[in-house]
């Protein structure tokens, strides 16, 4: 095999490589408190020590208003769960259909930051969270 066969082949070994490893498996989510913010407020949640499931949640939205709700709403919960909500391919959702709540989140693959969705009732937007240090 002449050296310039000999090199494209290298190329196209080490890109298949680069490509396969760029590939593997997701970080799991670092453990600790999360903190969120959205452009109606913040929440934190808890990421159990395994980075697996979150196991508490705490919101609180300003300044949110609607078609529905009009002039400023101040919203507070927090939620504990007796078993965590799960984290699945760096995925989680939760659904509250009795409060109207409805949280959807993303791990990025290095575990170190996340993002998604939130509905509280007539209010929704997205949020971004970081790892509280």
């Amino acid at each position: 095999m002449n050296h310039n066969k000999t090199l494209k082949l290298f190329g196209g070994m080490m890109m298949i490589i680069l490509l396969l490893s760029a590939c593997g498996p997701s970080a799991p989510p670092s453990a600790g408190e999360w903190k969120a913010t959205s452009k109606f407020g913040e929440f934190t949640f808890t990421v159990d020590s395994t980075g697996t499931g979150i196991t508490g949640i705490s919101m609180n939205y300003q300044s949110c208003s609607s078609a529905i709700i009009s002039g400023t709403v101040t919203m507070s919960q927090s939620i504990e769960m007796n078993t965590p909500l799960p984290i699945v391919n760096n995925k989680f959702s939760l659904d509250l259909e009795s409060v109207g709540l409805k949280i959807r989140g993303t791990f990025s693959r290095d575990g170190k930051q996340a993002s998604g969705s939130w509905t509280a009732g007539a209010c929704s937007g997205r949020w971004k969270a970081i790892k509280s240090p």
